[in-house]
């Protein structure tokens, strides 16, 4: 470590120099490097997530608040990286975060006690080496971020006990109350047919038709209202059924989410017709699909998941991943939240509503489909035509949700 560190002190004396190219620029070759595998972005995500949490417990709120927005955006912005096939993401990862918390950082460090202070002053040197190894070995491919310099660096931060770099797959309470998420959603019950051939059809007056394919779930209660979503892939006799069980759950999601929240209630009727309107951008309200002759969630390659298309990456440690795949309430509560979190949080304090061409319900669906930078990205001339794409066809369904027309939605189905 001590090597790594060194290394990285010695880089740093240089990087003035190198960056106005001077002739010491060769001598940097010579210099004794970390060596040893680079960090992956699983490895990178676990640090930072730590340390985010770390920082929640000793920073005053208005920091606090800082923190969520820019670890929600560095979640977003690895989903994307690894979207567009980056080999090694880290890289800008680091430089970006740590561009955006650094000030934070170092604003702050005079009003922490003196042993606080001494810990954030140490983590800051540390940081500020490793961004400036990244950038140089961005520019000469001599260096690279190793997994012991990130431990290194969450050890003078003090992070706790553990391996800081664990990717780690189940839900955090600590890191949802921090989020402002609160307590973890009931535990999912995840559909038993998973893997296998779903059902036939409903038959006359909505009774399930008798077949070698139909898979009865002991562990289901009669009065578990959506569980037969969880069976359920609908064929066009049963569209209007499946669609009016869909709406359903998607108007109890919302209340409740709404019960818990601090939203007016004057935002509830816009809010249930954001989650409409979301539900029938994401996924058509569909949880599942028939893959070959089998059930299956509905996912996509980068890892969005379900009704909601919530993304495992993005939503690591706040939502279980197997009741966001494999139930369909459970998917349906979780993006009803996330909703309301950019809605009530963003959309409506920064008074979206108020900007030029602003809109709440636009707004929120910018942010739940990009992240809290990604919030007017709707109403900017700069955004590129993808997701202006994005944006309007959202648009489009959320006019025709607000003049009543939800189920609508069965134009998917191509009826």
């Amino acid at each position: 470590m001590r090597r790594v560190w060194g290394a990285a002190v010695l880089v740093l004396l240089f990087a003035g120099d190198l960056a106005a190219g001077s002739p010491r620029d060769h001598r940097l070759a010579q210099l004794s490097l970390p060596t040893g595998g680079n960090v992956d972005w699983r490895q990178w995500d676990s640090f930072f997530t730590n340390v985010v949490k770390k920082l929640a417990e000793d920073l005053p709120e208005a920091q606090r608040d800082q923190l969520r927005d820019l670890f929600l955006d560095s979640r977003y912005q690895l989903v994307q990286s690894l979207s567009l096939g980056a080999s090694d993401p880290v890289p800008s990862l680091l430089q970006d975060s740590w561009s955006r918390l650094s000030p934070i950082l170092k604003q702050s460090v005079s009003s922490l006690p003196p042993q606080v202070s001494g810990r954030y002053t140490g983590f800051i040197s540390a940081m500020d080496g490793a961004a400036s190894l990244t950038g140089l070995g961005q520019r000469f491919g001599l260096v690279q971020i190793t997994p012991e310099m990130l431990r290194t660096a969450s050890s003078l931060l003090g992070t706790g006990g553990g391996d800081p770099l664990a990717y780690v797959l189940d839900v955090d309470s600590g890191l949802r109350s921090f989020m402002g998420f609160g307590s973890e959603l009931p535990a999912p019950r995840v559909s038993p047919a998973l893997g296998q051939a779903p059902p036939r059809p409903f038959g006359p007056g909505g009774s399930w038709r008798a077949s070698a394919s139909w898979f009865v779930a002991p562990a289901f209660a009669a009065e578990d209202d959506f569980d037969r979503l969880n069976q359920w892939v609908p064929q066009t006799p049963e569209l209007n059924d499946y669609l009016a069980e869909v709406r359903k759950l998607l108007t109890q999601s919302s209340n409740a989410a709404l019960a818990k929240s601090k939203v007016a209630p004057q935002y509830a009727p816009l809010f249930r017709q954001i989650v409409f309107s979301a539900a029938w951008q994401e996924s058509c309200w569909r949880q599942f699909v028939r893959k070959g002759e089998k059930l299956a969630p509905l996912a996509s390659s980068t890892g969005d998941l379900g009704l909601m298309q919530v993304n495992r990456n993005t939503w690591r440690g706040l939502y279980d991943l197997n009741g966001l795949s494999g139930d369909i309430e459970y998917n349906s509560k979780a993006g009803s939240e996330i909703l309301l979190y950019y809605l009530g949080r963003f959309a409506i304090p920064k008074r979206e509503d108020k900007q030029p061409g602003g809109n709440l319900a636009r707004a929120t669906y910018s942010a739940y489909n990009g992240g809290p930078r990604a919030l007017g990205r709707y109403r900017t001339a700069s955004t590129i035509p993808a997701y202006k794409k994005v944006d309007e066809a959202f648009w489009t369904k959320f006019r025709a949700v607000s003049a009543g027309q939800e189920l609508a939605v069965k134009s998917c189905y191509g009826g």
